[in-house]
């Protein structure tokens, strides 16, 4: 009996392990596009200490899609996906080393959508039935002189673009946009001076 009980277990084991994949776009119902310049830095001639560096993203619900006829429904790709989220980091210069700038609810202004703080900044644009967006616009103060740079994607390998995931609930679509962004430098930061 014991043997049949090992037998038994070493064949749901195999099917178990035989059965599994690697296709984790899959399981996750995932899909992937690229729309250029969703996510706008707002930027400036000169900065001074305590002005405010802005990053926006008004996204329309139907997008343009390169050697597409009909636009990319976002809300109905998504399952109608309440937002878009992206990350973003602060740095500035100290010495020789790039230190990671954190900032508090008192130092931001955030008009439309929501910003999370911590170590990086995880930016969501919600939904605006009345304008038809997903949108988001955040402000962090500048509180010290100094060289600073911004990049995108927290932990990402795409140094030029943005990537934005759909916060999809249950089995709906999450839709990924890699979106280039224009005022990034060959290594992927938008750098700047605050006086």
């Amino acid at each position: 009996m014991k043997t049949l009980k090992k037998i038994v277990f070493s064949l749901i084991f195999i099917s178990l392990a035989t059965s599994c994949n690697n296709d984790d776009d899959g399981f996750y119902n995932s899909e992937y596009v690229s729309i250029p310049n969703l996510v706008q830095i707002e930027t400036q001639p000169t900065y001074t200490v305590n002005d405010y560096l802005y990053v926006s993203a008004f996204i329309d619900r139907l997008q343009t899609e390169t050697n597409q006829t009909t636009p990319l429904d976002l809300r109905k790709s998504t399952g109608n996906a309440p937002s878009f989220n992206f990350t973003y980091s602060l740095e500035k210069k100290v010495g020789t080393e790039w230190e990671l700038v954190t900032t508090t609810a008192n130092n931001t202004i955030v008009p439309n959508g929501h910003l999370f703080i911590g170590g990086f900044y995880a930016a969501y644009a919600d939904f605006d039935s009345v304008d038809d967006q997903y949108k988001f616009r955040a402000g962090i103060k500048l509180e010290t002189a100094g060289e600073y740079r911004l990049s995108f994607g927290y932990n990402s390998g795409n140094g030029e673009a943005v990537e934005l995931r759909s916060d999809s609930v249950g089995n709906n679509v999450f839709l990924n946009i890699t979106s280039a962004q224009d005022d990034l430098n060959g290594n992927g930061y938008y750098s700047f001076v605050v006086n």
